[in-house]
């Protein structure tokens, strides 16, 4: 329970903390695309540490939405 707590607490901490650098740091569609990557990175790591089975609609998915937000911000 104090590995959930602790997760609980620092897992937002950190990501927003982060998310409001990237868009101190760098344009904002940018930031946008990094902080909606998350999809993609979690689809390995519930593979890996879950063993989940991966489908091809899942992937396509999570690629789906972060070109989603490429293009909506980085659309000159």
């Amino acid at each position: 329970m104090g590995l959930a707590t602790l997760g609980s607490a620092l897992g937002p901490f950190i990501g927003v903390t982060l998310s409001l650098v990237a868009v101190r740091n760098a344009q904002t569609g940018v930031a946008a695309t990094i902080m909606a990557i998350s999809p993609i990175i979690l689809i390995p790591a519930s593979a890996i540490i879950h063993k989940e089975r991966i489908t091809w609609r899942a992937v396509s998915g999570a690629v789906l939405a972060v070109g989603g937000v490429a293009m909506l911000f980085l659309h000159r």
